[in-house]
């Protein structure tokens, strides 16, 4: 996970979130924490306002899972 916080409970709710994404799209944890980091890495090289990245992320990799079910 991005070093994007330090507050433990942000951590906390993203791994739930990155946990949660992963069932719904039944992908491996593992794949959707890398996919919502390098998103998290794209976003924060152009954002001014770094704390809407991880909402912003978040809606990028449920798009992106969206699309993968979407070809399965």
């Amino acid at each position: 996970m991005s070093d994007m916080t330090t507050n433990p409970n942000e951590t906390i709710s993203q791994e739930s979130e990155i946990e949660q994404l992963a069932r719904q799209a039944d992908v491996p944890v593992e794949i959707v924490h890398r996919i919502y980091d390098l998103e998290c890495e794209k976003l924060e090289k152009a954002a001014r306002i770094k704390t809407y990245v991880p909402v912003l992320a978040h809606r990028r990799v449920k798009e992106q899972l969206l699309q993968y079910n979407e070809r399965r």
